[in-house]
């Protein structure tokens, strides 16, 4: 029994900061096992119904803000991609799949394929991914396998590769597999064009040239439609590719930040809905965390049944001895600490500490915890701030910086589908979002419609991001054809500035060219501008599910919504007013570099990623000077290293090369 707090030296570092897990594959790195054990089973199980039952089974988990859900998460994916030991083809293995709900209710299928796809290409400890497991374990039923998988796989990969791929073709006709995924999964399977491979299987951006590697002398806009239907098709169909035998965990956390198309309904019934049509057609396990409960009138009957097959359960506060238990782990999770604890279990609090006096959720247990911490090894602990701004403004400019080196242009759809309509209602008061429908919109040309206070503009969205000028010149088409229907005062066409428009898209360049001398506008974002939109959807959907903290204590949306209404820089502000009123001038001083020379530059370095400024110049007809003029004012998309000769190349992703790429170079060479 500690009656006394310990004597702290200054010098130890604090074991108790860090509360949040920032999402399921990158856990605390202390956990108590024994801590909500009952829902961890209870996840488990669902996983077995699966394998041994075969069927669905769903588990649906309650949690208030901080209550551990994600940390949850994080211990079931430890367990289930068992990083430990390298599996053998007879071991029973699983395929975990963190999905975060950050997404609009019409891209929910968009979403889950993404997702779905991202970490089946995940590697995991033997080097290989979950992709490659699935497929091994799949095809060693076929070609006699046993012991140890990466061996095996590797093994017939070398030397017995064409067993393996007739093997995979005749899975493919028992699954009535669709051609398209047959053939871009053998190309998986022999490991060549693999990063066109995870963008197709995706629906991510596929140049022409990725689809010539893929498909040959395909007409590209003949496959991979970018809508609801095609993506649930993949999903189902890679599902199939599992089966029961290697399940599929689907853990949906964030389901609070889902905007939604349909203001009566509520995110959870279109997670409901989803889930129920998930495991009505795959065989999978799906475990959905939400903040609180809800009314039966709030999803349909048939979901709900369907949502909770496996279960309904909530995490319960801390009880006094599970609170010493985490602060135990915390303390011998960090060596210094550790070794200051020596044999006292109860280092570094007496029992009588204020903290252990009523059931808390781990993160309360913990900010309190680093606060008297601090308290004891001396340390001055700082007031609970009044004015939340600096701490925003760090964490926002943070999360600005994090997206610049990670955001990608095949998030550009999904991202300003699921923030422009939020950040236009903060920026401009009074302005909502309308979701076309109907035949004419049967392709989602127009993604949305912004309409004005007292309805007086209908502004139309059209998100233009096929790397396919054939796709794109059909899209456009379609816009001129039916842009009536939708009574449109202005339409705005979106392309990340970083996909060229190719100079010699002839039917494409005429169609914009009609387009924007009736009052349509093209918008090229940049990088930048990609990024700011990412931060702000990060922090409202934090915000919104209860896991945006600043001094322990949860950052309501509506303080985000004026902080962002009140800081959000010019250059931000200037770009969502095209889609409200004519540009402002004097915002920004600078001209926009010419995108039809950007876009002949970059259409060459797609083939050829760096090359001389020179060689450029003879190739696209744009001077050497104006070149690097361009690097300069499109920096986000050009970069220019100077010497004899000097070199551009295209910025692609400012991001390090992540394990993911690494073991995908390792596959290539393999």
């Amino acid at each position: 029994m500690a009656n006394a707090n310990a004597v702290v030296d200054s010098s130890l570092p604090n074991p108790f900061l860090g509360g949040i897990v920032p999402d399921a594959w990158r856990g605390a790195t202390a956990d108590v096992p024994e801590i909500h054990g009952d829902v961890y089973s209870q996840c488990l199980a669902a996983v077995q119904t699966v394998r041994t039952q075969q069927q669905s089974s769903s588990v649906l988990i309650h949690g208030e803000q901080g209550s551990g859900k994600t940390h949850l998460l994080a211990r079931l994916q430890r367990r289930l991609t068992d990083t430990d030991t390298y599996p053998d083809l007879e071991d029973e293995w699983q395929i975990f799949v963190y999905l975060r709900m950050r997404t609009s209710s019409g891209r929910i299928w968009r979403k889950i394929r993404t997702e779905l796809v991202t970490d089946l290409m995940r590697p995991m400890p033997d080097g290989l991914t979950q992709l490659d497991h699935v497929l091994a374990k799949r095809l060693a039923t076929k070609c006699d396998g046993h012991a140890d998988l990466a061996l095996w796989w590797d093994h017939h990969r070398e030397d017995r590769m064409e067993e393996l791929i007739d093997a995979w073709h005749e899975t493919a006709m028992q699954l009535s597999l669709r051609d398209d995924f047959t053939q871009v999964l053998e190309w998986f399977i022999r490991g060549k064009h693999r990063r066109h491979v995870r963008a197709y299987l995706g629906g991510g951006l596929v140049s022409e040239v990725g689809f010539r590697h893929l498909f040959g002398n395909v007409d590209a806009s003949h496959y991979a439609p970018d809508n609801e239907d095609d993506a649930f098709a993949a999903v189902i169909a890679l599902c199939h590719v599992a089966g029961p035998q290697i399940p599929i965990v689907f853990c949906f956390d964030q389901i609070e930040a889902i905007e939604v198309e349909d203001a009566s309904h509520k995110p959870v019934w279109y997670l409901a809905r989803a889930v129920a049509d998930l495991t009505d057609e795959a065989t999978v396990a799906a475990i959905s965390c939400v903040l609180a409960n809800f009314a039966d009138n709030e999803i349909r009957a048939q979901d709900r049944a369907r949502l909770v097959s496996g279960g309904q359960t909530a995490l319960q506060r801390l009880d006094r001895n599970q609170m010493r238990q985490v602060i135990r782990s915390r303390v011998t999770a960090m060596a210094a600490t550790a070794a200051a604890a020596g044999d006292n279990e109860h280092w570094p609090f007496a029992d009588d500490e204020a903290m252990f006096a009523s059931r808390s959720t781990p993160r309360e247990l913990l900010h309190a915890a680093a606060t008297r911490f601090d308290e004891l090894r001396g340390v001055a602990v700082a007031s609970p701030a009044t004015d939340e701004t600096p701490a925003l403004a760090s964490l926002f400019e943070q999360r600005v910086e994090d997206a610049i080196r990670l955001q990608k242009p095949e998030d550009t759809d999904d991202l300003i589908a699921s923030t422009l309509p939020n950040l236009l209602s903060i920026l401009e008061p009074g302005w909502t979002t309308e979701y076309p429908a109907g035949p004419h919109n049967s392709k989602r040309d127009i993604e949305l419609v912004l309409i004005g206070l007292d309805k007086e503009a209908r502004v139309g969205v059209a998100l233009c991001n096929q790397p396919s000028m054939t796709s794109l010149a059909a899209q456009l088409k379609r816009l001129i054809e039916n842009r009536n229907a939708f009574n449109l005062h202005k339409l705005v066409l979106i392309r990340d500035g970083r996909l060229p428009i190719s100079p010699g898209a002839v039917a494409t360049r005429k169609r914009l060219d009609q387009l924007t001398k009736d009052e349509s506008v093209l918008v090229r974002p940049t990088r930048e501008v990609m990024a700011v939109l990412d931060a702000v959807r990060s922090l409202i959907a934090d915000a919104t599910c209860g896991d945006l903290t600043l001094d322990g204590q949860a950052v309501a949306v509506t303080t985000v919504r004026q902080w962002l209404a009140d800081h959000l820089d010019s250059v931000t502000r200037e770009w969502v007013d095209q889609f409200c009123r004519p540009p402002r001038p004097g915002w920004i001083d600078d001209a926009p570099p010419d995108d039809t020379e950007v876009d002949a530059v970059l259409e060459y370095l797609e083939a050829s990623p760096v090359a001389s400024v020179d060689t450029a110049s003879r190739a696209t007809g744009v001077a050497e000077s104006r070149i690097v003029e361009l690097a300069g004012v499109a920096s986000d998309r050009l970069q220019i290293v100077s010497g004899d000769p000097s070199v551009i190349f295209r910025v692609v992703n400012s991001t390090p090369l992540s394990e993911e790429g690494q073991s995908m170079q390792r596959s290539e060479a393999r």
